[in-house]
């Protein structure tokens, strides 16, 4: 699965399609990690809209959770 994110939008929807599909047996953490990210995304949507500038600290927790994902996700390595 090599894809190229061209916006949030199209990252959510990639997050939300992974976990509909569920073919790698998200963990409990995994799970929460990437609602607490989708959630995040949504808010940084939101804000955006709004004041017309993307929050950098929400973009910069979505990161890190993008990040935690990948350090407790060790099987994510077979969707590449």
């Amino acid at each position: 699965m090599k894809n190229d994110v061209k916006s949030l939008d199209d990252l959510e929807t990639g997050i939300k399609q992974l976990l509909l599909e569920d073919r790698c047996s998200f963990s409990d953490k995994e799970k929460v990690l990437l609602d607490d990210c989708i959630h995040a995304l949504q808010q940084s949507r939101e804000i955006n809209l709004k004041s017309g500038v993307p929050d950098i600290g929400l973009i910069a927790r979505i990161i890190e959770l993008l990040i935690q994902l990948f350090i407790a996700g060790e099987h994510f390595k077979d969707l590449l």
